[in-house]
């Protein structure tokens, strides 16, 4: 897996678009690159971009565990933990982009994106946005975020938390776990490598345990409260069970004959209550009977009166009928003859609405006209005769003017402007050409001089260093044999020598430094401050020439394109003579130009005039020729309103001889039926017929319903007269009757309590049955849960535990002996001198010297360079470790050069350089000078102001 390039636009500090892309110079040739900047600038904003293109995650989000929303735009607001955060505010959109090679050979694009509503910068954030295409076969993936996401891991190999330990390395982390205890070793463990299921193994265990425990004690205390009888009460119970049922057969059978009983008195009062009723009834619907007769008799008579009243009405009625007949003739000819009146009323007010219209139009058409004779000079309204007379005159002015600007336009056409402005633009580009080349001619004598001066230096600076560094050589050799020879063990050894006794180490006889240490401490200071001394002098000299040699190639590449540009402008020259005659030449075109401009402001005035004394002529002669034609609308419309109001005054006098016929004849019919017409009164007469048919035939209904019931009362009276006697003979066999109420009371009293009696024992020998099978039940379940506790107990006791540490210690050893494989692996790369081990039965770390003859070394004596090369080869042992034999070509590191001294730097420098000879690509995100100094190839991100950063590639 290898990044190809990083694009990104509008996150955090970095405005606008931006681009790294690793195979193009200098990235390419570059193993190792420096990403620089002051803290706060967005270095690390190119990791989150990586990130948030291949996984929609952000490193800085990372630690981000309590939920709080923060404001946004307005109203809105959004979770801090949310990757939208990163769009810059003030912008509308943004993305991340990100080209990669993948597990299988082929080039992919990432391209992820967030943007505003409407994209607008006050809009609402929209969802964040996923595309992935292969770019060697063109082809795009299709399906949801979610889907996308996933494949992408099965593209590159490794997933967000496999992708940040081996592609983005943080030593910090390691930095301490070299140093940190057994339990600490192993949660940093966990969580480098993504280990933590064993805790949670050892957790689980210890719960599935305990929860087993508790659930044999609950099965126990279950069987506890179950009490069972014994079986002597069980017999005892049972007989008296079988006496009970006898006892409740026996008391209801007495109760069902004390109620039968009982109910033969009640029928008996019921039926006489109810035969008095009857007869009372039979009284009433007697009395009814007589009222509805008398009704019925004065219905007969009232319906013979009224037929004899509508005889005598016949002769009105015959001549309502003749005059209706001649008012409806007469009405129709008055509603015809007043209709006629409104049309003609209206066709006349139609007319006269339309000649005022006219007048109106004829007066509007004058007004018009008088305004543009107004305009032309005239102040008095005139005659159609004489406002022709004017037109023509106008018409004559427009002419000399259209033939005046016609003779202005032949004159601008001569002048031939388009060629003259040509070549004056041809003539300044060539005089800015030749200003170029004095002025390239003049930068690059200039670079060549300061080549020549940084060449000269330069060597001098890699003669003076080579001599520094021999020199280097000589006193180091001097100084490790000092430091050897004031060593502790040396110094032991040396006080153990005895005057006349060989040495062990060398066989003399004669120890000269033995009476001496001081002397020899002395000597040791001196040649270790000449050896710092050297070692310094050197630093500086190596510095002055890396500087020297990046100020050369800065030189050289200045010098290079003010070579191309010149080579460029040479080519693009013209032959137009020298600066003075180029200069006379673009003088006299100025001059005519600004003629030709001068002429064209004239046409295009007085061109403006003629269209303005065009348009006043077509508008006289278009409201002449509008007022003629709206005179002889006045008068057409005034002769048809003369002929409309004499038909109006004729209507008239035959709509008043029709009105006064209609009004005689409606005097004449008022008197006779009361004003009403003949169907009405015919009406009114069946209605009132038809009620007094309808009254008699409910006065003959009632008669008949009233008769009906009378007898139906007669036929219960009888029924009921027997009922009563059969009763009565069955009242006079029952004994003391006022007293049955009492006497089934109590035996329903008896009966209950024997069925409470009988409830009770059969609950208990129930209750017994069900306990005797619960308690089976829970003896099996006893079994079972017992067996499965045995099995969690013996796990739980091997590595079960509540925190999870029993097992996560066990399970991160072997993590850790096979991470302490791949990193010695590394360090033999990084450092020949030292191994890393695992202290046997614990998590510790100890350190193997190997120029010490495999001395065991604690981690605590380790320098801040050598902790630095131990922890970058357990990163990236840790690397190897995630990345499941996945060939991963590019390496960034964004902690840990900060906090190191000048000595530990260089030797962590030197570390790096050697790495990058592994054949992976490695960028280093510091704001260390010297860190950046060293490295030729940076992304630098510089601040500028309102919090913007900008980034350039320089190398």
């Amino acid at each position: 897996m290898k990044i190809l390039a990083i694009r990104l636009k509008n996150l955090t500090s970095i405005e606008g678009a931006v681009e790294v892309d690793f195979t193009s110079e200098p990235l390419h040739s570059a193993g190792i690159f420096a990403i620089s900047g002051p803290t706060g600038a967005g270095k690390s904003t190119l990791l989150d971009a990586l990130c948030l293109a291949l996984y929609d995650k952000a490193p800085r989000f990372a630690s981000s565990a309590e939920s709080v929303n923060l404001a946004d735009v307005g109203d809105n607001q959004i979770n801090q933990s949310d990757v939208r955060n990163l769009l810059r505010r003030g912008t509308s959109d943004g993305y991340a982009e990100v080209d990669f090679l993948g597990i299988d050979g082929h080039r992919y694009r990432s391209h992820w994106s967030v943007r505003r509503t409407r994209n607008k910068v006050n809009g609402s954030l929209q969802p964040q946005a996923l595309e992935v295409k292969d770019l060697d076969t063109e082809k795009e993936y299709q399906g949801t975020k979610k889907e996308l996401l996933a494949q992408l891991v099965r593209l590159i190999g490794l997933t967000y938390e496999q992708f940040t330990r081996t592609v983005l390395l943080a030593q910090n982390d390691f930095a301490t776990f070299l140093k940190s205890k057994g339990a600490a070793k192993a949660e940093l463990l966990e969580k480098l490598t993504g280990t933590a299921v064993y805790s949670r193994i050892s957790q689980e265990i210890f719960a599935r345990n305990k929860a087993a425990q508790e659930e044999v004690t609950l099965v126990h205390n279950k069987m506890s409260v179950i009490e069972l009888i014994p079986e002597e009460e069980q017999l005892v119970l049972q007989k008296e069970k079988e006496l009970l049922v006898e006892k409740r057969v026996e008391g209801i059978k007495l109760l069902e004959e004390q109620n039968k009983q009982l109910n033969v008195v009640r029928s008996l009062k019921m039926q006489e209550e109810l035969q008095k009723k009857k007869q009372e009834e039979a009284q009433g619907e007697q009395v009814k009977l007589k009222g509805t007769m008398e009704r019925l008799v004065l219905q007969e008579e009232g319906l013979v009166r009224f037929k004899t009243q509508w005889e005598a009405i016949q002769p009105d009625l015959k001549k309502a009928r003749q005059l209706d007949v001649q008012i409806q003739s007469q009405q129709d000819g008055y509603v015809q003859a007043q209709q006629m009146l409104q049309a003609a009323r209206g066709q006349v007010a139609e007319q006269e609405k339309k000649t005022r219209m006219a007048a109106e139009h004829l007066q509007s058409s004058c007004q018009s006209l008088n305004r543009l004779l107004n305009h032309t000079g005239v102040e008095e309204p005139m005659q159609l005769e004489q406002v022709e007379i004017i037109l023509r005159q106008e018409e004559e002015k427009l002419n000399i003017g259209i033939k005046a600007n016609e003779e202005r336009l032949e004159r601008l056409n001569s002048f031939g402007y388009p060629s003259l402005a040509e070549e004056q633009v041809k003539l300044q580009k060539e005089w800015m050409r030749q200003q170029n080349i004095r002025q390239l001619t003049e930068t690059q004598a200039k670079a060549k001089t300061e080549i020549e001066r940084l060449e000269k230096e330069t060597a001098a600076c890699f003669k003076q260093l080579a001599e520094q560094e021999s020199a280097l050589k000589t006193i180091q050799r001097l100084y490790e044999n000092a430091r050897m020879a004031v060593g502790k063990d040396v110094k032991a050894l040396r006080r153990q020598l005895q005057e006349g006794e060989a040495c062990p180490v060398c066989g003399s006889t004669s120890h000269p430094y033995h009476r001496e240490q001081e002397v020899v401490d002395t000597l040791f200071k001196n040649i270790e401050l000449e050896y710092n001394t050297a070692v310094a002098a050197c630093r500086q000299t190596n510095n002055r020439s890396i500087a020297l040699q990046r100020d050369l190639a800065h030189q050289k590449t200045i010098e290079g394109q003010v070579r191309v540009q010149l080579a460029t402008l040479q080519k693009e020259g013209l032959d137009a003579g020298s600066a003075e005659q180029i200069q006379h030449r673009l003088e006299e075109l100025a001059r005519l130009i600004l003629e030709y401009r001068n002429l064209y402001a004239e046409w295009q005035h007085c061109d403006e005039a003629v269209k303005k004394m065009r348009a006043h002529c077509e508008a006289l002669r278009e409201n002449v020729s509008l007022c003629r034609l709206t005179m002889q609308k006045v008068s057409s419309a005034k002769e048809q309103l003369a002929t409309l109001q004499n038909v109006v005054t004729t209507e008239q006098k035959r709509f008043a001889t029709i009105e006064s016929t209609l009004n005689v004849l409606r005097q004449e019919r008022s008197v006779l039926l009361k004003g009403k017409s003949a169907d009405e009164a015919e009406a009114a007469v069946a209605r009132k017929e038809k009620e007094l048919n309808l009254a008699l035939e409910q006065a003959r209904k009632e008669v008949e319903s009233v008769q009906n019931r009378l007898s139906g009362l007669h036929g219960e009276m009888k029924q009921i007269a027997l009922a009563v006697e059969e009763l009565q003979e069955q009242h006079k066999q029952i004994e003391s009757p006022e007293q049955l109420p009492e006497t089934i009371r109590r035996q329903q009293d008896e009966n209950l309590n024997t069925e409470r009696s009988l409830s009770a024992i059969e609950a208990r020998l129930l209750q017994q049955i069900k306990n005797k099978a619960t308690m089976e039940m829970i003896a099996k379940e006893l079994s079972e849960k017992q067996s499965v506790a045995e099995r969690w107990a013996k796990l739980n006791k091997l590595i079960g535990s509540a925190d999870g540490a029993k097992f996560k210690v066990i399970a991160q050893s072997y993590t850790l002996n096979l991470l302490l494989l791949h990193a010695n692996k590394h360090l033999s790369y990084l450092s020949k001198r030292y191994k890393l081990q695992q202290v046997p039965g614990t998590l510790a770390l100890q350190v193997i010297d190997c120029d010490m003859c495999d001395e065991v070394r604690t981690v605590y004596s380790l320098s801040g360079g050598e902790s630095f090369l131990i922890s970058l080869a357990l990163a990236l042992g840790l690397s190897s470790l995630s990345g499941n034999n996945l060939k991963v070509e590019s390496l960034f590191i964004d902690e840990g050069f900060g906090s190191l001294d000048a000595e530990s730097l260089r030797t962590a420098m030197e570390a790096l350089e050697q790495l990058q000879m592994q054949g992976r690509k490695i960028g280093v995100i510091s704001h260390v000078q010297e860190m950046s100094e060293r490295i030729s190839v940076q992304v630098q991100v510089h601040k500028k102001v309102n919090g913007k950063s900008v980034l350039t590639v320089v190398g």
